[in-house]
């Protein structure tokens, strides 16, 4: 056997899983103080089974689990788990490799494992008894163990040596034998004490068996009438409980009729709201389609009243214009007559014009002449006089021209005042008309921002109206919808109701006891348990399960009041009842400790339910001492927390008993009696929630109704509005479109006038030029003729005449030819005022012809409008035809709607019909049930009595019965039969068998006591025998181990004497053991004596004698070698080594020798404060490392 490595986790400062491997030879684990090494020790010691903790190092066993540092968290558990190899079969084990497993819970609860499989602490002593490696045995050596060898009583060493003589199995069996034979003395005893008594009731049993013979007799002759007359009785339960299955088939296919019929009747009406339902979606989508079509109709007629207003100004303009060409008619006529007036008067002037002509030419020749007269005198004269004659004509023409100029002058300056002043009063005109076209512009922007404005008013109020029509469906819909949701709850409550007035689900006792009470024969009855206390819905199951039957006890005020209920039942034949007399019942509690912190647990009985506090007694009675768990695996833990003291019921009804006991499966038939008030009551405030919340959406939908109307009407005027905006729109774009005509015309005026203006200016400027340069050569002319006219007076100065006619003559030509002029200048005024007439005439002819064009265009979109107009009519017509269709279509489903509800209330009528037939059905249903189960229960406690009273099932109880002719007769005798059987008085009928019995048992037990005395022999001898065997084990092992210690000890101590004694040789089994030695050049007396050092050595050469006479397969050593000095330690650490052929060798040590000994360094750091790290160093690596060569 071999030990293979160590597992830890968790234990002590090892919270991490650290394992050691352990060779053959020697392990040394080395570290500082305080790091943990010892720990390793401990945990070899605790998993071989050490149940001391002060052996651990520990105040309490929960110490051995990590507590946690700053750092890390405590352990939950510590583990330790020792592998060992078994191959040669060392250990009693069948297996090559064993797991010795040990874990120990904060909780306290603790597990020993083999091989992974839970064993008992038993096991574990048992698998390492004799072997040194219990806990107890010398492979375990402390630090406290060297001192204690050599320091304690020579008694108290006896366990080592036992243990290497190993006898420790020995001593096992002959302490087993020792209780075997204490058991067999105390048998023996009681053996005897059993034929005493025996011997002392054989006597009386006798007597007691003849009289039991009799009451066998009687009794099997009333077994027989007894048993034929139950048959009887059962023959007739059976014809009754067939006949009452014939009612409860009828009551039942009554009942059944009646649920058919209202299912039929709620599927009709959920079919009904499901149309209703569906009518309300129609008559929506129909108003939505109305609504559209009244939008589209108010589009038309907006159409038609634009289209009509467009054509009414449009025969207003066609008028206007037809003003305008009567006025260019009207203004052609007057131009025909100006024209004509100005061409009579162009020939008045030609005609006048050629008799000044005439007229000019006459004088021009009476002035050749004077001048011809005159040049007769001489030439010079003559030439001067032509030339007088020439400057006379041409100053006259000069003079024209002046006068000519200037006229023209005038009279464009006249022309160009009035033009300006024309253009003034147009600039007026068209800033006027500007103006209103700007007021005309925005009024048209205004009614357009009232326009939209309306059409998002319209938008929104059509929204909302979708919206109000929705919510007040829905808000229908959601009443219907309580109401049946009402009317299910109320058939529900009657249904409920009616079973609690007649009692349904209580006993027959129960129904008595309540109605005797309402008609005063009975008193001070509070009611069946189920109807004086309360239990909230989620509980009730849990409570009905936890009462059981008790839910049907029922409460009185005192015994008294329960005595006479109990004699009223007895008159009446009214069955058996148990009840509660408020004076009598006192509470029971439970009082354990925890309870609320037990995972599942959620109450004890009594406190989850409420009653008046009068039943306070009553419901702690019932229900004080029971606990309520949320399932099975909760109740069974809390169970067997408490060793299944108390009874505990899950919310589901499955129940775990008292002492241990499972009852669960499916709910009886009673369930529900207990939560049946509680459960109307619940419904009827469901009730009036639910048909409060009908009134409130009814009453929404009222008022949603109305402000649907408010919302219609407000809708209906907003689409009328728009309507007369729409028309006043068109209004003003066509007055704004004749204003503009007008500015545009009234422009065109101005432009043209300026033009005029301008040209009449240039004119004036030509004008000016002329008169000047006729101004100037006028002047120039004059003073030329009065030159001409100076010389000629000087040549003719007696021709003054002459000269006074030709002046005159001259004078008369410039007056004539300035008149010639101004004729002419007069024609071609009136020319050009022809010219100008005719020009305007042409212009209102092409004006005329325009307007004309224009009036036939204006008749052409009138035609177009009125086409349009009459389209829409048709449209509208049509529109109006599908809306009075869909306003028909919706009065057609509103008759259909109505027909529903007609149909809805005949249901309704019917339905309470057929629950009243139902209820009244299900009552009597109810009440044949009750007979039946009556019936039933007669024919089963026959049954009952049958198996109970006799373990007879009916077809056996019919093939042992005995004929009887009359029933009347039978009972007769059976009576008389019970009479004597009375008469008998107190009779044991287990005499007979228990004289026989007892007879035998007589005979029996003086058979065993012989045989337990026996066996106390044979014990007896087994004891002495282990006890020599175990002497003859010691002693020889003793022996052994004293020759070895005398040995070793001089081979450690380097010289000296040393040797074990008995200090009671004739007690061998029982005697101490004392040490006795003398060092190397020492006299010691008593061991006390000794150095630390010489304590250790002496300690350590006892332990290797013992470990050469049995070896350990392995042995864990503590700081074992501590006190020795270095020269002791080297021999210490070379002796163990030539122990390591049989042993392996663990040792805690901070010695230097003992490390260089060591096959594997294990060393313990504690790098972070609280939890100790492992590092494994191996002597071959070491020495291959330095290049040296291992041991």
């Amino acid at each position: 056997m071999r030990l293979k490595s160590l597992e830890i986790q968790g234990f002590k400062t090892f919270p991490d899983k650290t394992k050691l491997s352990f060779e053959q030879g020697i392990t040394s684990v080395v570290g500082p103080n305080g790091s943990g090494k010892s720990n390793i020790s401990d945990a070899i010691r605790w998993v071989l089974g050490e149940q001391s903790p002060k052996s651990l190092r520990c105040a309490k066993m929960e110490d051995v689990v990590f507590n946690g540092t700053d750092k890390r968290k405590r352990q939950g558990y510590a583990e330790v788990t020792l592998n060992i190899d078994n191959k040669d079969r060392a250990l009693d084990f069948n297996g090559d490799d064993i797991a010795v497993t040990r874990r120990y819970y904060r909780s306290g609860e603790s597990e020993y494992l083999i091989n992974k499989a839970a064993v008992r602490l038993k096991d574990i002593n048992e698998l390492f008894m004799d072997t040194g490696l219990g806990r107890d045995g010398y492979s375990m050596i402390g630090q406290g163990k060297i001192d204690s060898i050599v320091s304690s009583k020579g008694e108290d060493r006896r366990e080592i040596f036992e243990e290497a003589a190993g006898i420790s199995r020995y001593r096992y069996r002959k302490i087993d034998a020792e209780r075997k034979l204490k058991s067999t003395e105390d048998n023996l005893l009681r053996l005897r004490d059993i034929v005493t008594e025996l011997e002392e009731r054989v006597g009386p049993l006798e007597k007691q068996s003849e009289k039991a013979q009799k009451f066998l007799e009687y009794s099997e002759e009333k077994r027989g009438l007894e048993i034929a007359l139950w048959l009887l009785t059962l023959d007739r339960s059976q014809n009754e409980l067939k006949v009452q299955d014939e009612k409860i088939s009828i009551a039942k296919s009554q009942y059944d009729d009646a649920e058919t019929a209202l299912e039929q009747i709620q599927t009709e009406s959920e079919e009904i709201y499901i149309r209703n339902g569906e009518y309300s979606s129609k008559i929506e989508n129909i108003r939505t389609e109305i609504t559209d079509i009244e939008s589209q109709i108010s589009e038309k007629r907006s159409f038609v009243s634009v289209a009509e207003n467009d054509i009414l100004h449009s025969n207003e303009n066609i008028e206007r214009i037809k003003n305008d060409i009567a006025q260019f008619d009207v203004n052609s006529d007057e131009l025909e007559k100006r024209i004509a007036d100005k061409e009579k008067e162009i020939s008045e002037l030609d005609a006048d014009i050629i008799a000044k002509k005439k007229k000019y030419s006459e004088l021009s020749e009476q002035l050749n002449e004077i001048n011809t007269t005159s040049g007769k005198s001489s030439d010079v004269l003559q030439e001067i006089t032509a030339e007088l004659s020439v400057l006379t004509s041409k100053s006259a023409d000069a003079r024209v021209t002046e006068m000519t100029a200037e006229s023209t002058v005038s009279e464009l300056n006249s022309r160009i005042e009035s033009l300006i002043s024309s253009n003034d009063e147009k600039k007026t005109q068209s800033e006027e008309l500007a103006d209103i076209s700007k007021v005309y512009e925005n009024k048209i922007g205004a009614a357009k921002e009232k326009i939209e404005s309306l059409k998002n008013t319209i938008d929104g109020l059509q929204l909302k109206l979708s919206s109000k029509e929705k919510k007040k469906d829905e808000l229908r819909e959601e009443s219907n919808k309580l109401m049946l949701d009402v009317r299910e709850h109320m058939r529900k409550i009657s249904f409920l109701e009616n079973l609690e007035r007649n009692l349904e689900g209580f006993s027959k006792s129960v129904k008595t006891v309540v109605n005797a009470q309402s008609h005063g024969k009975v008193h001070g009855i509070c009611g069946p348990v189920s109807r004086v206390i309360s239990v909230p819905k989620e509980y009730g199951v849990a409570i009905e399960t936890a009462l059981g039957a008790a839910m049907q006890n029922i409460v009185t005020e005192t015994d008294e009041e329960a005595k006479q209920a109990i004699r009223y039942l007895k008159s009446v034949d009214g069955g058996r009842a148990t009840f509660l007399p408020l004076n009598t019942i006192k509470p029971r509690e439970l009082r354990e400790n925890g309870l609320e912190d037990c995972y599942g647990f959620v109450g004890v009985a009594a406190n989850l339910c409420s009653c008046d506090s009068k039943y306070n007694g009553i419901l702690y009675s019932l229900l004080g001492k029971i606990v309520i768990a949320e399932d099975l695996n909760c109740a069974t833990a809390i169970a067997k927390k408490y060793s299944y003291r108390f009874k505990i019921v899950t919310l589901d009804g499955q129940v775990v008993n008292a002492g241990g006991s499972l009852t669960g499966g499916s709910l009886n038939r009673n369930t529900g009696l207990l939560s049946r008030a509680s459960e109307i009551e619940t419904l009827k405030k469901q009730t009036t929630v639910l048909e409060q919340k009908s009134k409130d959406a009814e009453n929404r939908s009222v008022e949603i109704s109305r402000e649907y109307s408010a919302f219609e009407a407000q809708l209906l005027g907003s689409q009328a509005d728009l309507s007369n905006l729409r028309q006043d729109l068109v209004r003003l774009e066509a007055e704004k479109r004749a204003c503009d005509n007008e500015l545009a015309n009234a422009g065109a005026s101005v432009e043209n006038a300026m033009n005029e203006i301008t040209n009449c200016r240039r004119r004036i400027e030509i004008l000016e030029k002329d008169k000047n340069s006729a101004k100037q050569l006028l002047v120039e002319l004059n003073k030329k003729i009065f030159a001409a006219e100076e010389k000629v007076n000087e040549l003719t100065g007696s021709r003054a005449e002459l000269t006074k006619k030709r002046e005159e003559i001259s004078l008369q030509l410039q007056n004539l030819r300035l008149e010639i002029v101004s004729s002419q200048k007069d024609i071609d005024a009136l020319n050009s005022d022809i010219v100008f007439a005719k020009s305007t005439g042409n212009e209102n002819l092409e004006r005329k012809a325009e307007l004309n064009q224009e009036i036939e265009r204006i008749k052409s979109v009138i035609l177009e409008k009125t086409a349009l107009i009459e389209s829409a009519n048709a449209e509208i017509e049509r529109l109006i035809a599908n809306q009075n269709e869909r306003s028909k279509a919706i009065e057609k489903i509103n008759a259909d709607r109505e027909q529903l509800e007609k149909r809805s209330a005949e249901i309704r009528t019917v339905e309470r019909d057929k629950t009243s037939e139902r209820e009244t059905s299900g009552r009597e249903l109810a009440r044949l049930e009750e007979r039946k189960i009556n019936i039933q229960k007669q024919y089963d406690d026959i049954i009952s009595k049958l198996w109970e009273e006799y373990e007879l099932t009916r077809r056996e109880a019919e093939e042992c019965a005995v004929e009887i002719d009359d029933s009347k007769q039978a009972q007769r005798r059976l009576n008389e039969l019970k009479q004597k059987i009375r008469s008998l008085g107190n009779v044991n009928v287990s005499a007979i068998e228990e004289y026989k019995e007892v007879s035998e048992r007589y005979e029996f037990m003086s058979a065993q006591v012989n045989d337990v005395e026996k066996s106390k022999k044979e014990i007896e001898k087994l004891i002495t025998d282990l006890t020599k065997q175990m002497k003859e084990v010691f002693v020889e092992s003793f022996d052994q181990i004293n020759k070895n210690f005398t040995y070793t000890f001089k081979e450690l101590f380097g010289g000296g004497t040393a040797s074990l004694s008995l200090a009671d040789p004739e007690n061998i089994l029982t005697s101490g053991i004392d040490i006795l030695v003398h060092p190397p050049g020492k006299i010691v007396i008593n061991l006390e004596a000794l150095s630390g050092g010489e304590k250790a050595l002496v300690a350590i050469a006892l332990y290797f004698a013992i470990m050469k006479v049995r070896p350990a397969p392995f042995c864990v050593m503590d700081e074992i070698e501590a006190a020795l000095d270095d020269v002791n330690v080297y021999r210490f650490a070379a002796y163990l080594r030539r122990m390591t052929d049989n042993t392996q060798f663990i040792l805690i040590t901070h010695r230097l020798g003992t490390m260089e000994e060591a096959d594997v360094l294990y060393g313990v750091t504690m790098q972070d404060e609280g939890i100790s790290k492992l590092l494994e160093l191996r002597s071959t690596e070491v020495a291959e490392k330095l290049g040296i060569d291992s041991k």
